[in-house]
Order: C-alpha cells, then structure tokens, then sequence
C-alpha cells in the first residue's frame, strides 16, 4: 500500500479564485491511481474553514480507500465526534492556540483515538505540544513542522527543537509543501530528519491540488510524488514512508 496522506477534495465552485485545477474525488482518485497511489488522507483545505459538511460528502463518493481530516476551530460535542470518527475521520486539524476552550473536546478526541495534526509550527508552543503528549495525544507536524523556511535547516534552532520534541515521543513530521517551500531548503530539512527521526516517524502529503498559490505554481499530481523521490532517494526509507509508517497511524490496516 501506498499512501498520501494529505491531499484536497472540494467542490470546484467553493473557491472563488483558485485553485484552477478540481478538487473532486474522481479528479484525486484517477490521479492517485495514474501514480500507484492506494490510500488517501483527505485534509480539508483552509477555505472551507471550519465546517466539515463539504469534506465528509466528498469522501462518500470515493471508491479509493480513504481516511479524513476534519479541523477543530471550536469546541466540538462528544457526540458530534463520535459521528466523525463512525464517518471516517482518523484525526483532527488545529493550531497550537490556547487549548483551554478546547479541553472538552481535545479529552473526546483521546478517547476515540483520533490524533493531531499541527499546523503553523511548533515555535512558541513548545510547552502546549509538551502538554498534549503528556496526556497521551499523538502529533502529526504539517508542512516539515514549521511555519516558514527562511533559515538554513543545519542550524535552524526551531527544527533542532522540533526534533527535540519528537526523538522518542508519539510524533511525526509531514513532509509536505511542495510549491510553498524552496527544493533546496526540503532537501536539506528531509535529510536532517532522515538522520534524526528515520521513516518510521515520517509521512508526505502532496497537498494536491494546490489550493494556496495555483496561479504562481500547480504541479501535477506526478509531480509532487517525484518530489518526495528527490527528498528521499533512499528506496526503503521512501517505502516505509509512503505504506508502513502511514497504514499504522491512519489504521488503513
């Protein structure tokens, strides 16, 4: 099995300027598909902001396995995700903000299972993250953990903390991003995490189809997957990459 575990599904009509390309689930299925692609994780994209309704119709239509992505913006009923997770949902999307409105919620989400994915990086937040594993949530870091990539990933002190966070703790990294961040600065980001973290603690999202700047770069579905083969030339780490480490934590098996 292969797995992506972030891509877009969404009504082409929902946004008003991009992305050019169609977020419909037989435009990701066929593209998957066209890359051995065998398992999607449907990530729902910023603009439909913090409704699911959209993410959970989509991901009805599929004949692709697939597992989703509802964000949590505000506290959520019990109740409502228990009928996330019977719907498909394996995780909730959030930034690391002040989490006290979000206790109750953030308490339900542990007891079904679900896990975190963070977006907007770790830095200033270390002590949040540092909370949430110590009460037994795991962490799923998008976009290589961090909100920007403006420094040499060498000596970058956020990634070092970021790193920090996740030696021996319920924490992975997504490698993601492709059009948002510099390929030199990915390949130097991946390797450090290759070296420190290994496969078993990394994921790849294609983010497909590009939903933030479409107009200034839309890869092709192919595209990002040679990506990640860029990122990480090694055959077996990029295996454990893509089916391994992301089946277990997605529960795609």
């Amino acid at each position: 099995m292969k797995i992506d575990c972030e891509v877009h599904a969404f009504r082409l009509k929902s946004r008003q300027a991009a992305p050019i390309i169609d977020g419909s689930m037989e435009t990701l299925e066929g593209a998957a598909r066209g890359s051995e692609i065998t398992g999607l994780v449907l990530v729902q994209p910023a603009f439909l902001n913090g409704d699911p309704a959209e993410l959970f119709a989509r991901a009805s239509q599929t004949r692709i396995p697939v597992r989703l992505i509802p964000p949590l913006v505000q506290p959520v009923a019990p109740e409502v995700l228990e009928e996330w997770a019977r719907s498909g949902a394996i995780g909730l999307a959030l930034t690391l903000t002040d989490s006290d409105p979000l206790a109750e919620s953030l308490e339900a989400a542990l007891q079904l299972g679900l896990h975190l994915e963070v977006s907007g990086g770790l830095e200033g937040r270390e002590h949040l993250a540092e909370l949430l594993l110590a009460d037994g949530h795991r962490l799923v870091f998008r976009g290589f953990g961090l909100a920007d990539s403006a420094r040499d990933p060498a000596w970058d002190p956020r990634l070092a903390r970021l790193l920090a966070l996740a030696q021996g703790a319920e924490v992975w990294v997504k490698l993601s991003g492709i059009g948002r961040v510099p390929d030199g600065w990915a390949h130097a980001a991946a390797a450090r995490m290759l070296r420190e973290l290994g496969p078993k603690q990394l994921l790849w999202g294609s983010e497909w189809p590009h939903v933030g700047a479409a107009h200034a770069y839309a890869p092709s579905y192919a595209q990002t997957l040679e990506w990640l083969q860029d990122l990480v030339p090694d055959e077996d780490a990029r295996g454990r990459i893509l089916g391994e480490t992301p089946a277990a934590l997605y529960r795609f098996r």
